[in-house]
């Protein structure tokens, strides 16, 4: 799989409109609109990120780097953006090598999509929670539905520390007054509050995706160069922290994430927040 428009397998003459070939996806959409690429969470009933929807997101990164499409909007389908981390999953893979391998997944979505040097509009169509807040917090702007949606960094009231990819996301992009607020109290606000806390940049009435699509569009009708020149100094500070996190091999903060006592906070959360009772013992 390659985003970029190379010569057709079959030999064909390669100064005719090139194709772009997409990996396989069941839990992630995409649908072109003209140079906007539009990329949809569709993983019911939440759009939570565990493997399933991590992994396609980070097998479509190239294609999105790629310079078949100009600009790139984020969304999901449904009453939620994304609800963030897979709590049940992370239980189940614990002890299992797998989660690492979740991990790394999750730092590689945030850190390529936030790493991405074209512009990327987020429609937030619904609830953005923790790691759903996270990863509207890559794009370059944000949209939020209005009406009864919920957006929030809920990290601590789970109990787990942020890893650096999201930790760095959200301060650039919620930079400002509210930024400890939104760390320390694990507050859910609407969309004009998320507005004024800088979760979100603008609330919508009417379709959040077509107004995303428009000033992705708007913004992908710049000089790529001039763009992504500006881009990169904006983040370039940010970057280089998710990055060397990372040196290493896994971010260290993960290793938190796996302990007795982080499994425990995470039960209890689960046992009060979705009606499941925490099991007796650290998953």
């Amino acid at each position: 799989m390659s985003g970029e428009r190379d010569r057709p397998p079959d030999g064909r003459d390669a100064t005719r409109e090139p194709v772009l070939y997409f990996p396989p996806m069941n839990a992630v959409r995409s649908e072109s609109r003209g140079d906007v690429l539009v990329v949809t969470l569709d993983h019911p009933p939440a759009n939570a990120l565990g493997h399933a929807v991590l992994r396609e997101l980070r097998d479509l990164l190239p294609v999105l780097a790629g310079p078949g499409f100009r600009a790139v909007v984020l969304t999901g389908a449904g009453r939620f953006f994304s609800a963030g981390l897979d709590l049940y999953e992370i239980a189940r893979l614990r002890e299992s090598p797998e989660a690492e391998d979740l991990a790394s997944c999750f730092d590689d979505v945030v850190t390529g999509l936030f790493a991405l040097d074209k512009p990327v509009v987020a429609a937030v169509n619904g609830h953005a929670i923790a790691g759903g807040a996270v990863l509207a917090a890559t794009a370059d702007h944000r949209f939020v539905l209005s009406g009864e949606s919920k957006l929030g960094l809920t990290e601590i009231l789970v109990g787990v520390s942020f890893p650096t990819s999201a930790l760095e996301a959200v301060r650039c992009s919620c930079a400002g007054p509210h930024l400890a607020e939104l760390l320390y109290r694990g507050l859910t606000y609407g969309p004009e509050e998320a507005v004024q806390r800088r979760l979100a940049d603008e609330v919508v009435t009417g379709s959040v995706v077509e107004r995303a699509v428009a000033l992705a569009g708007e913004l992908g009708a710049h000089r790529p160069q001039a763009f992504a020149s500006s881009k990169r100094a904006l983040r370039a500070e940010a970057l280089g922290r998710m990055r060397a996190a990372r040196t290493s091999g896994l971010d260290p903060v993960w290793q938190t994430w796996r302990s007795e006592e982080t499994a425990l906070a995470i039960a209890r959360f689960r046992e009060r927040a979705l009606g499941k009772k925490a099991p007796a013992q650290g998953m």
